[in-house]
């Protein structure tokens, strides 16, 4: 399916009428994006069919009206007042709002500018809507990927064991925007030996450690979607225990990818490597959920965890990356990136995660 902005507003149309209000308030960069294709950090939405207008401040006009075709863009110097005075005319409607993303004093001036109208929290039920990712986006997912993997080719081929882990990171980064990024999709994860045992380390200035495990998390951003992929390599021989280690890691996520099709929960997704890593006798070392979406953000819905029973569906995109951490040895982490298709998924993911030796 082609990107389709019509599509997407015909859904929030849909949307709208199901929560039984008139309008919707956009106030989510992300949500912003995928509904208007304005990229830019701060606007508001007002969703109210047949009625879509963007509200800009100065900043933002010129880009505004290039990227938002269709949509009637607004110049506000002072947006939240500019509200009220908007939907105040409407008189008494009933507005959904994004409370998931809205500070309590915008929430405050936004009922002080709106006293006729009803308002219902919708939290974050919007980001739903962008969980089937259209054949456009995926490309721009896989553009991505292809970005992030050739960067870390190329990082491999040109730093030494004596590099810190910050350096590693400066030369990823630098290689991914030599060759297109735009973005990251969140600071590199370069983290060694025992400082591996932490899931969301910072890339440190330290020396690597060697005969031990290199966690190495990275992403990159191509016209506004993210790529995140997770290898673990070992700086020498690995120990005998951190081999069998990493092959639970890899049956754990193995299995799950074998588990993916439409209709199947995301808890069960989960449940699957959490039992692979639980019958080796690691369960309270698999710290955090075995994935979660990316698209326009690197956390997106679905999330692969035991308490989401949203059923899988052909288009999402979601990271299958299961680990075992022990602290002050190391850990393993094993990601890659799925699209579910009618028969199980595809992998968006190049790397081979069979066990690797980068220094001997």
């Amino acid at each position: 399916m082609a990107y389709s902005k019509e599509g997407r507003l015909e859904r929030l149309c849909s949307f709208i009428e199901q929560k039984e209000i008139d309008g919707v308030i956009v106030t989510h960069p992300s949500n912003i994006r995928y509904f208007t294709r304005f990229s830019g950090e701060e606007g508001i939405f007002l969703a109210f069919p047949p009625e879509w207008m963007l509200l800009v401040d100065p900043r933002y006009t010129l880009r505004a009206e290039e990227e938002s075709e269709g949509v009637v863009v607004r110049e506000a110097a002072r947006p939240w007042e500019d509200i009220g005075r908007l939907l105040d005319r409407k008189g008494k409607i009933r507005v959904g709002i994004e409370t998931a993303f809205l500070s309590v004093d915008r929430f405050r001036r936004l009922r002080r500018a709106m006293p006729k109208a009803g308002i219902k929290s919708l939290r974050d039920a919007l980001d739903s809507l962008r969980m089937v990712k259209e054949e456009k986006e995926i490309a721009k997912i896989q553009e991505a990927v292809e970005i992030h993997t050739r960067a870390l080719d190329r990082t491999l081929a040109w730093v030494s064991p004596d590099m810190t882990e910050r350096r590693w990171a400066i030369e990823f980064e630098y290689q991914a925007k030599q060759l297109g990024a735009e973005a990251l999709s969140f600071d590199t994860i370069v983290a060694s030996g025992a400082r591996s045992a932490i899931p969301h380390a910072t890339s440190a200035p330290v020396s690597l450690e060697l005969g031990a495990p290199l966690v190495f998390d990275h992403g990159v951003k191509w016209e506004g979607y993210c790529s995140d992929e997770t290898a673990t390599f070992f700086t020498g021989r690995p120990s005998k225990d951190f081999r069998n280690i990493y092959a639970v890691v890899k049956d754990a996520h193995d299995a799950a990818i074998e588990r993916i099709q439409p209709g199947v929960r995301a808890a069960e997704i989960d449940a699957v490597a959490r039992k692979v890593i639980e019958k080796a006798g690691y369960g309270p070392y698999f710290t955090h959920s075995t994935g979660h979406g990316v698209g326009l953000e690197i956390h997106e819905r679905p999330t692969i965890g035991p308490r989401d029973d949203t059923r899988l569906e052909v288009g999402m995109v979601f990271t299958v990356e299961p680990g075992i951490y022990l602290r002050d040895k190391g850990g393993v982490r094993i990601e890659d990136m799925v699209v579910v298709t009618e028969d199980g998924c595809r992998m968006l993911t190049k790397r081979d995660k069979s066990l690797t030796v980068i220094f001997y």
